[in-house]
């Protein structure tokens, strides 16, 4: 990422930043995009960039990061907990079919029928 890019990227950021966090984040932009090379990745390689300058600004630790990390997975399996018995529902009471089911809550029909224990 060029500096232009980088500094627009940052924007207020950037001033907080010394001459040395900027060479660290200059870095760590290279790495993050050879990590995350694909066009789709925008969301990855942002995330890191703004894990990177948090961690540069002292605005995080590890702990705070461990901590988000483990609350996105339990909100993730809380919403497809909820996902799956969404499905459940959907076919026992309101009459459709599985394959329907499934697709309408973003599951695989594999799923629904293991919590049905048909599979």
């Amino acid at each position: 990422m060029a500096t232009d890019d980088l500094m627009a990227w940052a924007g207020p950021a950037w001033a907080e930043l010394t001459d040395e966090q900027r060479d660290q984040l200059a870095a760590a932009a290279a790495d993050i995009t050879q990590r995350y090379p694909d066009p789709d990745d925008q969301g990855d390689r942002d995330a890191a960039l703004s894990a990177t300058v948090q961690y540069l600004l002292g605005e995080t630790t590890a702990d705070d990061t461990a901590r988000a990390l483990l609350a996105a997975r339990q909100a993730a399996r809380a919403a497809y907990v909820a996902a799956v018995q969404h499905a459940v529902m959907l076919h026992r009471v309101g009459g459709s079919q599985k394959k329907a089911a499934a697709l309408a809550c973003g599951i695989d029909r594999m799923t629904l029928l293991k919590a049905l224990g048909e599979r």
